[in-house]
């Protein structure tokens, strides 16, 4: 890395530009170091953090209190049957329900 340069280095145009920034007022701020650049940018990240939450503000205000009709539990009765286990045996609807609050059935496709 260079260390600094001798004025005859330097071009008329960079001393001009050393001059002018020497010759700028001690309170001199760039745009960036103003309050209103700080105003504008909390304001975009305001901006962008209530559009990344707004489809859940959305979701949860059209949330209706109960469950839809796809998640309500079904009053109908089902007919009891008895399925292969797969550690061996047989596993009946009316023993797992008994046993369990709730049961999940699950098909996979193909043989194992």
């Amino acid at each position: 890395m260079r260390g600094p340069r001798n004025n005859d280095e330097y071009t008329e145009r960079e001393l001009a530009e050393i001059e002018e920034l020497n010759n700028l007022p001690p309170d001199h701020r760039s745009f960036f170091q103003s309050p209103w650049w700080g105003r504008i940018a909390i304001g975009f990240a305001a901006l962008i953090v209530i559009s990344l939450l707004f489809p859940f503000i959305g979701i949860s205000c059209n949330s209706e209190s109960g469950p839809s009709p796809s998640q309500a539990a079904s009053t109908t009765p089902k007919p009891d049957f008895e399925l292969a286990a797969a550690q061996g045996g047989l596993v009946s609807l009316s023993d797992t329900l008994e046993a369990n609050d709730a049961v999940v059935i699950v098909f996979y496709r193909g043989h194992f």
